[in-house]
């Protein structure tokens, strides 16, 4: 049987500690509509795919949870009444913060299309983080709107699986032991992820009072994909550490740390192969970015600071929280949920690059998008606690065909108080290194 593997565990215990349901979701905008017998044939084959599992909690403490086959595919809804042809992120955001969404008793996905005034249509997938990263969302996709291309090898949980769930008590407690030695002895060894010589970051204001509303700003940006990596061979770099550099350009001149600090990037790191049917896949590395991203510069250094972080991934140097990431499975969740929360650790900027796809990414039945954006948020983030999902901003990238196409979400509203102030700063990093852009 299948069990939730340490990068579930991460968003199964955010939902345990906090409350929080971390959603993705893809949304394609289409010029014309999008036929509903096109949507109910997505849907079901969605229902034979890899979204539609669900968790079924162990019998034992430490256990951990195990996937099972949901037999049950929740409906399509496809709504009426038009949007306003403008209004489609404000349509798409609601989506993202409200979809209901349980991985224990309820649907852990949902598909949903809208009319809009100017007779084009747009479509939305959201799913569960636990359930699938970025690409395994993509792939579930592709897979539900090509005829005959979904399949779920997950078998339907029909018992509590006593004796499975004692033998797995042994399995969490050895990787917790294991994980202790090894982030003892890379502590021991190395300064971890932030490199050798990593410069050190002040003490910030708390995130509840850089953001008191918990509310994220949206922006959706499309460029040329041609264009972006003719901008970034000029510039010494590559297409993904261009996208580096503007999101933590975009950042670093809202003002959301001093200018002498450096800005720590999160980069994740599929490590999906052929035929995996992990809900999870990604590692990830951070960087520190203290003026190696200046707009229309050099990109050498940060490319070299990149290729730094991922050569130690690969050698399997971790910081010492990710090898005490299987302790999660043993220690109270409050006692977690505390080292979680403790230090400095979370990333000002975080890109997520879900790489380069086909055009078949965009069709659903007989229509193709005009558009594919990629996004993810944390529900019920409660204002009134002093934890946040996220800091600085966060980027996913997508290309298909020859548009990359980038949502941006701000955390911090003393950088970014409203999405028009996001648009905005997004707009002139873009300008100040020479991208065209369509930006909403």
């Amino acid at each position: 049987m299948r069990r939730l593997e340490t990068q579930d565990m991460t968003y199964w215990f955010v939902n345990r500690a906090f409350d929080w349901s971390v959603v993705l979701q893809l949304v394609w905008t289409f010029d014309d509509v999008v036929d509903a017998g096109d949507l109910a044939r997505m849907n079901a084959a969605l229902g034979t795919g890899s979204l539609n599992r669900r968790v079924v909690l162990p019998s034992v403490p430490i256990a951990r949870p195990r996937w099972s086959h949901s037999p049950e595919t929740p409906d399509v809804v496809i709504d009426t009444r038009p949007i306003a042809s403008d209004g489609i992120e404000t349509w798409a955001d609601a989506e993202l913060e409200t979809v209901t969404l349980d991985p224990v008793t309820g649907s852990t996905w949902r598909l949903r299309g809208t009319p809009t005034a100017d007779g084009g249509f747009v479509v939305s997938l959201t799913a569960l983080h636990l359930v699938a990263d970025g690409r395994g969302m993509v792939a579930a996709a592709v897979a539900a709107a090509t005829p005959g291309g979904s399949a779920d090898p997950m078998p339907v949980a029909t018992g509590r699986a006593l004796l499975a769930d004692l033998g797995d008590v042994a399995t969490v407690v050895s990787q917790a032991g294991v994980g202790v030695t090894r982030a003892v002895t890379g502590a021991l060894m190395s300064r971890a992820d932030d490199g050798p010589g990593a410069p050190i970051r002040a003490v910030r204001a708390p995130m509840h009072e850089r953001s008191p509303r918990a509310h994220t700003s949206w922006a959706v940006v499309s460029v040329s994909a041609a264009e972006w990596e003719q901008v970034a061979r000029r510039h010494h770099g590559t297409a993904n550490i261009l996208f580096v550099a503007v999101i933590t350009g975009a950042l670093r001149a809202a003002g959301h740390l001093p200018a002498d600090e450096p800005v720590k990037v999160g980069i994740p790191v599929s490590q999906r192969a052929e035929g995996d049917d992990r809900a999870n896949a990604t590692a990830g590395v951070s960087v520190m970015v203290l003026d190696e991203a200046t707009a229309g510069g050099d990109l050498t250094a940060l490319r070299r600071l990149c290729k730094q972080a991922y050569e130690r991934l690969a050698a399997g140097t971790r910081p010492a929280m990710m090898h005490l990431r299987p302790l999660m499975n043993v220690l109270p969740v409050s006692v977690v949920a505390k080292v979680a929360t403790a230090g400095d650790g979370m990333p000002d900027v975080m890109t997520s690059n879900l790489g380069v796809f086909g055009p078949e990414v965009a069709r659903i039945g007989r229509k193709t998008a005009s558009s594919v954006a990629f996004r993810g948020d944390a529900q019920g983030v409660d204002p009134d606690r002093h934890h946040r999902f996220g800091d600085g901003l966060q980027s996913w990238s997508v290309q298909v065909g020859d548009t990359l196409t980038f949502s941006v979400a701000a955390f911090d509203a003393t950088a970014f108080a409203d999405a028009s102030q996001l648009r905005a700063g997004i707009a002139a990093e873009l300008d100040a290194w020479g991208v065209v852009h369509r930006i909403r």
